[in-house]
């Protein structure tokens, strides 16, 4: 293994250069859109960052691949046969609102860079990337070829990996720099479904949340006048609903608090809460109420309980289910939904427990995604070898652990996701501020540098298997 000097000293050298290049690519806008046309198939600004990252791969030196703007590849030779995947992505969720200062302006504040995609995940993949850099310069030679895959699809479909295992081979062994330390061996299945049903009766218009994988922190309906005046808010009961009116109409909006889809914890979802709110407060017919009652009584709680689905397992975790999405289109409503089930649960069983409990409530589903959950053994050499990295250079408190969270892992053979995020960190700010897909989306700089150090041994260690 190389000595942590060495690394330390070659990071020093390249500290600012390193902070500089992350903020290149949090600069672009990259939310991935799947419904672009033309050369780019998720969209300029996703093309833009790709472009920019294989750049910086360039100017190290390093062969670089554009996959007609689907992904692209960084690449290190190796002196043998087999190749180590490193699979991370540049595309980014909505920004979303609440931001203390531009999303899209990065800034360095008490030790943390701020910036959507700044830990999710462009941040993790030029920590990758460095780590290259440092084996490269440093002459290490290694029996495989190294690949950086940069995605331009992750959050919106994983359609960039699907583009790249339809016309190359998977690598040998892969991890992808998207989770926490140390190492996440199974990630819960991806179940998203749709629904629909009609728009009730007195209301113009329901809208929350901005993507499928995110608790919705905003939520706003369009009423027609259902008073003369506009009714108080009991603010103790409905903290988050505010009332105006427009016109001859009422404008109904709730603010949550949002947080990734996999990882609901405490957050408050927005269309759930104004949903329920107006169930309970006679603005509704009772075919109405009924509608807007699957929303308010199956997605406030964020595990599967109104659902009829809760589940736990001791070693592969809870069941999550959260609505992300509401839209009024056509003159009907549009819900979407996304769920994180454990390995040993039956997909069939609980889509069918779904499909009857939206029907109870007046709804239909129109269309299913179901991704597959994924399991690496903990005892397998990968796991082990990536474990030992990351307990060398952040101590034996960092253990294997399994997560709701969809990585490329989950498509590829033989591969895990492998840092760098500090579960349970702090993270400076209001609660529902600074996460990946939150508001204020900050990475500390200490974790981005210590997942150099990691990477450059887990190169070398992953080499040897």
């Amino acid at each position: 293994m190389m000595n942590e000097m060495t690394t330390a000293r070659f990071l020093e050298g390249y500290r600012a250069e390193f902070l500089e290049d992350i903020m290149k690519l949090v600069r672009i806008p990259s939310v991935s859109d799947p419904a672009a046309k033309g050369p780019y198939p998720f969209g300029e600004s996703c093309a833009r960052v790709l472009d920019t990252a294989l750049d910086l791969g360039k100017s190290m030196g390093f062969e670089t691949e554009n996959h007609e703007y689907h992904c692209g590849s960084i690449l290190m030779p190796g002196t043998g046969r087999g190749e180590i995947g490193i699979f991370a992505h540049l595309d980014v969720v909505p920004e979303g609102t609440g931001w203390k200062n531009p999303p899209y302006s990065p800034y360095v504040e008490d030790g943390w860079l701020y910036g959507r995609g700044s830990s999710d995940n462009k941040g993790p993949a030029m920590a990758a990337l460095y780590a290259m850099r440092y084996l490269k310069e440093s002459g290490v030679k290694l029996r495989h070829r190294v690949r950086l895959f940069l995605g331009c699809s992750e959050e919106n479909g994983m359609h960039d990996i699907a583009y790249f295992l339809e016309h190359f081979p998977a690598p040998d062994i892969s991890f992808t720099p998207d989770a926490s330390f140390s190492v996440c061996y199974s990630e819960k299945g991806i179940m998203e479904a749709d629904f629909t049903a009609p728009l009730p009766e007195g209301v113009i218009s329901f809208t929350a949340g901005v993507a499928s994988n995110a608790v919705a922190a905003s939520a706003c309906a369009v009423l027609a006048n259902p008073a003369a005046r506009v009714p108080a808010v009991d603010s103790s009961v409905w903290p988050g609903i505010s009332l105006c009116q427009e016109g001859d109409c009422l404008r109904v909006e709730a603010v949550g608090q949002s947080s990734h889809a996999a990882f609901p914890g405490e957050a408050v979802n927005a269309g759930a809460e104004l949903a329920a709110y107006l169930c309970a407060g006679g603005f509704l017919t009772k075919e109405g109420a009924r509608i807007l009652s699957f929303p308010a009584e199956c997605f406030r709680k964020h595990y599967g309980e109104g659902l009829g689905i809760f589940y736990e397992s001791p070693q592969l975790g809870r069941l999550t289910a959260v609505c992300g999405m509401i839209r009024t289109e056509d003159n009907r409503l549009k819900l979407n939904i996304n769920i994180r089930y454990p390995a040993e649960m039956d997909e069939k069983e609980m889509s069918r427990q779904i499909a009857a409990r939206s029907e109870h409530y007046g709804w239909k589903r129109t269309k299913e995604r179901n991704d597959p959950p994924s399991y690496v053994s903990p005892d397998s050499p990968l796991v082990k070898a990536l474990d030992k990295a990351c307990k060398d250079r952040l101590g034996p408190s960092f253990e294997p652990y399994t997560m709701g969270g969809g990585t490329y892992a989950r498509k590829l053979p033989n591969a895990v996701a492998f840092g760098p995020g500090i579960r349970g960190q702090k993270k400076p700010g209001p609660e529902g501020h600074g996460g990946g897909h939150q508001p204020d989306e900050c990475v500390k700089l200490e974790v981005l540098e210590n997942a150099f150090h990691i990477y450059v041994q887990a190169i070398m260690a992953v080499d040897t298997l």
